[in-house]
């Protein structure tokens, strides 16, 4: 074990001591903060006129959404909100280029963007809606209906989720939660910036003994192999694991530095009414960066596999690069169930939040599991079969003849 330890303390330092390691850093560390702080940047316009910067509106949403916090979404708001609107004149093809919207609707705006999502309506159709508390409700239940039968769920599916809808209370408390809103929503962006980060400094962790010709010599050595690959892999997996982390923990930092923690409690579905299931807003961010976690492992060990297969750190790149960028353009229909489902298991097209929290379920021993559960599983499992074929692989390697 104590050479074990040398070795991959030895193997970190390679990782670590590679100038393009601290520069792809650096980069995506900025790119993590430009995408927490998007919100805040630059100025709102309506046909080419400044209304306000985008960071002094969201001063006065996040007052107006404090102000509404604790509040039930019932009869009595809805029809706060719908008398607000109400002021602006129905004439107005742009009315948030309106002063009646910025003096009475805006203060509730929260609240008509949530019936808007929850009812799946237009914002035509929403103004023109009569305030039915009753009708919200049974809206979402609709809504739900018809997103099951759109993603082909099986009875027993559908039947599964209507039992995880009995345990959520209605009507819903709103809360702000704009800090936790913003790490949801930037997840898939840091996401793909962890898997990039993971593929630009573990492809050579492998190739870097055949490019530097030193394979003969590390072969023949005592430790050349097993113990040499253990530690490999271990140094690789750290800094997976690492790396989602260290970018967990940015965007969580300036996130509720700027946003604040408030909402850590709310209702889930006050910012994604497609889910069945009583979970707080807090729980889903915890549950996402979870995922995030296991899908960086299952990313290490698949970098560094391939990269020993393909004996070339430029051409594992190039694959992981070729894969993240073919997911952002292809999207299987979900009529091809299982050959979509199984598309998007793929880590650079998973960690969304449509897809984290999605209805499609796993069937499992008499019961069904959700992506949430199942998917960890699938990761880890995966890493671990691809680390021992990788160590199989490894050891039968010769080195060349030069």
């Amino acid at each position: 074990m104590k050479n074990l330890k040398t070795l991959y303390q030895f193997e970190m330092k390679k990782i670590f001591g590679r100038k393009i390691t601290w520069i792809t850093v650096v980069i995506m560390l900025f790119l993590t903060a430009s995408t927490v702080c998007s919100q805040l940047l630059g100025t709102y316009y309506i046909d080419e006129k400044k209304i306000d910067s985008n960071y002094a509106i969201f001063q006065r949403s996040r007052t107006y959404e404090k102000t509404l916090s604790g509040r039930p979404i019932d009869q009595q708001l809805l029809e706060e909100t719908w008398d607000a609107y109400g002021k602006i004149p129905a004439a107005s093809e742009h009315y948030a280029g309106m002063k009646e919207y910025w003096m009475y609707a805006f203060p509730y705006s929260a609240i008509f963007g949530f019936v808007t999502n929850t009812c799946d309506m237009d914002t035509a159709e929403a103004l023109n809606w009569e305030p039915d508390e009753t009708e919200l409700y049974a809206g979402r239940q609709d809504m739900l209906e018809n997103l099951w039968n759109s993603a082909y769920l099986t009875e027993g599916e559908k039947e599964y989720w209507r039992q995880q809808e009995m345990s959520i209370e209605t009507p819903f408390m709103y809360a702000y939660k704009e800090g936790w809103w913003m790490l949801l929503d930037g997840l898939y962006t840091i996401g793909i910036m962890t898997l990039l980060t993971i593929a630009i400094c573990l492809s050579s962790v492998f190739p870097v003994e055949r490019a530097r010709k030193t394979d003969q010599l590390i072969f023949c050595s005592r430790y050349g192999k097993r113990t040499l690959y253990l530690a490999k892999i271990l140094a690789g997996i750290s800094f997976a694991a690492g790396t989602a982390l260290f970018y967990t923990a940015a965007a969580m930092v300036l996130a509720l530095a700027v946003y604040g923690c408030d909402g850590f409690g709310a209702a889930f579905q006050l910012i994604y009414p497609d889910y069945s299931g009583s979970i707080s807003v807090g729980q889903a961010v915890l549950i996402s960066y979870g995922l995030l976690l296991a899908a960086a492992v299952f990313a290490g060990a698949f970098v560094m596999v391939l990269s020993e297969i393909l004996g070339n750190a430029v051409g594992t790149l190039a694959v992981i690069s070729g894969v993240i960028i073919l997911s952002m353009f292809v999207d299987i229909p979900y009529h091809l169930r299982v050959l979509a489902q199984i598309w998007d298991y793929l880590p650079s097209v998973f960690l969304s939040l449509w897809n984290i929290f999605d209805c499609r379920l796993v069937p499992f021993a008499g019961t069904y599991l959700t992506n949430t559960q199942f998917v960890p599983v699938l990761y880890l499992g995966m890493a671990g079969v691809l680390l021992a074929g990788g160590s199989k692989l490894y050891q039968r390697h010769q080195a060349e003849i030069r």
